[in-house]
């Protein structure tokens, strides 16, 4: 693999900034490294090569005339093709959108051209971020970089994919349930969940409203909170983006004191589910490491975890039928051609360019918003997730992050399933708008890597980004091991 792509995101913008790497050559490299994984890996839906080379050179001209450089001046990234940039396609992996263009940037696409940073593609991923595998894709199925034959997870596994595999520094993903956390687990890679409201999620195909969250893969710590640090910030285009100013979260990320005092709690919860051996041990052996590292791990306890798939699955599907309803066939993306009238062409539009897990989640959204069902079913969940939104936050009130294991099984092969309370300590900062990171611990016997999570405070992101950080350090992961 060329060294180039080694060296992380951070440095390698020192470098092109120094001149003493080209942004061209940074992005060829990316392009050789593409040519290489991508016919087994099948991370990318759309290159943009010949554009890329043109945005790397005019950073390389901005470089040697002295001009004015930005955070990330000729820095490669990967895209998610669910958030829209102008001019070109947006999918969301679904051929109801196979020839829709984007009229106008999403904010953090905005953002990252400010920076100047170059777009190398746009990622694969479950049909709508609908789905845990990257299997209901309309397009292809993207595979783990570490075992082709098992998934990366999902919805963002292509931007997972193309990370691990070093394909590009870092990447755009969408975190709806675990989303970005849990493809980083699976590909061992950094995942950040940013508190909801931190980032804008203007320009972003809505999947379920009020769990939606843009966040990153990357390497280490270091390159995602570079990247935070960039896309982060207020946007009045998006009614729940907070009016926080832009900061540097890449701040006291080196800090050898950081576990110390600290109070890390571990959910009681976790002994109620299935954990696979080999993740079980892994996470034992965390624990002592942080206390080691003078951290105290204290017991928490939020007996509503036991309802997180169920109230994910309730409120998540409410709102996907509700965002859903816009795609019609009337105003953009696909329109049948043999519908007999109107409804029977909004039926037919649905029926002809929409998957089966993608129906599957309108069907039953639409089910608990009938009139019948909504107070049983997603008044009742709303309830609930105020439930446990309370008990995590007295929960934090003993500690200052909840620690869990990234996922609580190992990636399966394509066409398994995972069990439902796979992603469950991942769902919760999604119900609680919390922020989470998953960040590599160590491999399992078989070679496959597993990851820890840690779940703060709402705003509490700067201190999480240490956290992770401090971690990285003491953990058994060695981030320059790239799959074969």
């Amino acid at each position: 693999m060329d060294e180039i792509l080694k060296i992380g995101a951070d440095k390698l913008r020192q470098k092109i900034s120094s001149g003493e790497i080209s942004s061209v050559d940074a992005v060829k490299a990316c392009y050789e490294r593409i040519s290489q994984t991508e016919p087994k890996v099948k991370a990318f839906l759309k290159l943009n090569e010949e554009q890329a080379l043109i945005h790397a050179q005019k950073s390389d001209e901005k470089i040697k005339s002295g001009a004015k450089l930005g955070a990330l001046e000729g820095v490669p990234i990967g895209i998610k093709d669910n958030i829209m940039i102008k001019g070109e396609s947006m999918t969301s992996a679904s051929k109801y959108l196979k020839n829709y263009i984007s009229p106008y940037d999403a904010t953090v696409i905005e953002k990252l051209k400010d920076a100047g940073a170059v777009f190398i593609g746009r990622t694969n991923m479950d049909e709508f971020a609908m789905g845990g595998s990257t299997e209901t894709s309309a397009y292809q199925k993207t595979a783990n970089p570490w075992d082709i034959t098992k998934i990366p997870g999902g919805s963002s596994g292509g931007s997972a994919a193309a990370v691990s595999a070093g394909m590009v520094p870092f990447a755009l993903g969408s975190d709806t349930g675990g989303s970005i956390r849990q493809p980083a687990g699976f590909t061992g890679i950094v995942g950040y969940k940013p508190t909801y409201g931190l980032i804008s999620r203007y320009g972003v195909c809505a999947l379920a409203s009020s769990f939606d969250q843009i966040g990153s893969f990357s390497k280490n710590v270091k390159d995602t909170a570079l990247l935070v640090s960039v896309i982060a910030g207020k946007d009045y285009r998006d009614p729940v983006c907070q009016p926080a100013e832009a900061a540097d979260y890449t701040h006291n990320l080196d800090n050898p004191n950081t576990f110390k005092g600290l109070k890390i709690g571990v959910p009681k919860e976790l002994g109620n589910y299935n954990v696979d051996e080999e993740i079980s041990v892994s996470f034992k052996n965390d624990l002592k490491k942080l206390t080691e590292q003078g951290a105290e791990i204290v017991e928490i306890s939020a007996p509503s975890y036991k309802y997180v798939p169920a109230l994910y699955k309730v409120i998540m599907c409410a709102e996907v039928s509700a965002n859903i309803a816009t795609f019609d066939g009337v105003r953009y993306g696909y329109s049948s051609p043999n519908g007999a009238g109107l409804n029977d062409e909004y039926s037919k539009t649905r029926a002809e360019s929409l998957g089966y897990e993608v129906k599957k989640r309108i069907i039953f959204g639409t089910y608990v918003l009938g009139a019948k069902n909504y107070y049983r079913c997603y008044h009742q969940a709303q309830r609930v997730r105020t439930l446990l939104i309370n008990e995590l936050n007295a929960a934090f009130d003993k500690c200052d992050f909840i620690f869990s294991p990234a996922t609580l099984q190992m990636p399966v092969k394509f066409g398994g399933e995972l069990p439902e309370e796979c992603d469950i300590f991942l769902i919760a900062a999604n119900l609680g708008g919390f922020p989470g990171i998953t960040v590599p611990s160590s491999f399992s016997p078989k070679g496959m890597p597993m990851g820890v999570h840690f779940m703060g405070k709402r705003f509490s992101d700067a201190k999480l980004f240490q956290a992770a950080a401090a971690f990285e350090k003491i953990s058994c992961f060695d981030a320059s091991k790239y799959p074969l």
